[in-house]
Formats: C-alpha cells, structure tokens, sequence
C-alpha cells in the first residue's frame, strides 16, 4: 500500500533553473526532491522558521557532501592519472 507523501508543486522561471538544480542534485548524489528538500530547509533554519528541524539525514547528507567535496578537489589536486600533474610538467622541464 502506497502512502501518501505531502507534495509541493513549484513552477520555475525558466528549464535554465531546473537543468542547473538537476546538475547541482546529480553531484550531490541526490535527488531533486532531496536536493530541494534541503535547500528549502536551511533556508528556512537561516530565516528562523524551522529552528531545530535538522534531522539526522541532513547532517549525514551535509557530511556526505563535505566528503565528496574533498575527494573532487583531490582529484582536481592528482589528475586523473592519480600523479600531481603540476609534479609531471616540471619533471618533464627537466629532462
């Protein structure tokens, strides 16, 4: 039996904003209910609306988030050879 969850509809300016939000989601390995979700959540924390309604999920979520941050700048930092390009080219000056 399926249970009803609360839907909220949102039209947006323009399709720009929703491949934006998909992207944004798809990186955050969530979804766009989730992605959006929490966006409106912490915005409403900021606003004093929503005081204490993280939830577990969203920190671990957040946690989530922060650990795929470091693991792209690493690889932004090693390359996708797994060697420091910037180590690469002055080894290749060198020689």
């Amino acid at each position: 039996m399926l249970t009803k969850r609360p839907r909220l509809n949102i039209y947006l300016g323009n399709s720009e904003l929703r491949r934006r939000i998909k992207i944004a989601a798809a990186r955050r390995d969530l979804s766009i209910t989730d992605y959006c979700t929490r966006a409106i959540t912490e915005q409403m924390i900021r606003d004093g609306e929503a005081v204490g309604y993280e939830t577990a999920a969203t920190d671990a979520a957040r946690d989530k988030e922060r650990i795929l941050e470091e693991m792209d700048e690493l690889r932004r930092r090693v390359g996708p050879i797994g060697v420091n390009v910037t180590e690469l080219i002055h080894e290749g000056r060198r020689r």
